[in-house]
């Protein structure tokens, strides 16, 4: 009787032993990606994809559209266990990581293949400096530039001076660009910027055309000024402590997987861009044309302010002298194949 106890005990444990093996690890991810947008259903892809590579070990699970709440509030949640990870625009590690919102700097970039350029250098850094933060990222994804969305006509500075302009709540940065070149911020959490162009609170926008497109900003606003005012990137960002419950040949899949999803993200924002502003136009928004030298008048003033910030260490000094350095050299580069 004694051995038959025993017998059932070691079956028990054996049978428990099986089920932790082959249960799930749930991983929780908050966005504000619409269900029905096509980040959504590359992350819809990508999450197939590993759990049928991992046979149902690990399970990406979504919650879509800012059901979790803004992007401060899902780091949050994140800290104290309810959420693993998110998806985040750079700034909201304002505090924490102040060189990743460098990309971002008002007025730097003039194009796409520049922004290319000098990612193949510093890329590698941030990703680094990011996991020795705590967290796993996969790549950061291009948003394309945000340009400015308006109701009324936008043709440079001055008609800028007056108008109340989105900023994104915490972007500091930013704050200190805007102040430079006097104009007036609005401080929003992105889900509330609807609201705002609709009742007049804001006036003023500057985002990726493809983005204005998926969350309906382009309803509520009439005129389009095709300037690069700033990059925008993306990235998603999950809790190392949480990521390291899976096993190293999962996490090898989950990198892999992710981080192909982020690249084909960035891969098509330029194509999505474009298509953006043709549907922009197709809907009745009336093109405006910058005048002549506006974006260098505003890319001296930003310089000069960026140089300030780095000296009161909101971001750090050497790295913005790296992306300066190789976006001269990127220039350079083009004056001289032209020639």
């Amino acid at each position: 009787m004694k051995m038959f106890r025993t017998g059932i005990a070691v079956i028990v444990v054996l049978l428990s032993g099986s089920t932790v093996a082959l249960a799930a690890t749930q991983i929780k991810i908050a966005t504000l990606a619409p269900q029905n947008s096509q980040w959504a259903t590359d992350f819809t892809a990508g999450a197939a994809k590993i759990k049928e590579r991992t046979e149902g070990r690990v399970n990406l699970k979504f919650y879509w559209g800012g059901a979790q709440g803004a992007e401060a509030k899902v780091l949050q949640k994140m800290k104290i266990g309810q959420l693993h990870g998110g998806t985040f625009s750079p700034s909201v590690f304002q505090g924490r990581f102040p060189d990743l919102n460098l990309y971002g700097l008002p007025f730097v970039f003039q194009s796409e293949d520049e922004v290319n350029y000098v990612r193949e250098f510093l890329d590698p850094q941030l990703e680094q400096e990011f996991e020795d933060l705590g967290y796993v990222t996969f790549g950061f994804a291009s948003g394309g530039f945000a340009i400015i969305l308006s109701n009324e006509p936008i043709r440079g500075h001055a008609d800028l001076k007056g108008k109340k302009i989105w900023l994104p709540e915490g972007d500091l940065i930013s704050f200190e660009a805007m102040k430079a070149l006097q104009l007036t911020p609005y401080p929003s959490s992105l889900t509330n910027v609807l609201t705002g162009l609709q009742t007049g609170l804001i006036d003023v926008v500057a985002i990726p055309p493809a983005v204005a497109v998926a969350l309906q900003w382009h309803t509520k606003v009439k005129y389009v000024t095709q300037v690069p005012v700033l990059y925008v990137m993306g990235f998603m960002a999950v809790q190392k402590k949480s990521f390291a419950r899976l096993d190293a040949a999962d996490q090898e899949i989950v990198r892999e997987v992710m981080s192909g999803v982020y690249t084909r993200v960035g891969e098509r924002s330029v194509q999505e861009s474009e298509n953006a502003i043709e549907a922009l136009l197709s809907v009745g928004l009336i093109n405006i044309e910058p005048d002549p030298g506006e974006f260098e008048k505003m890319s001296d003033v930003a310089a000069e302010t960026n140089q300030e910030m780095a000296q009161k260490g909101m971001f750090s000094p050497e790295f913005l002298q790296q992306m300066q350095s190789h976006i001269k050299e990127y220039r350079q580069d083009q004056a001289a194949g032209a020639q």
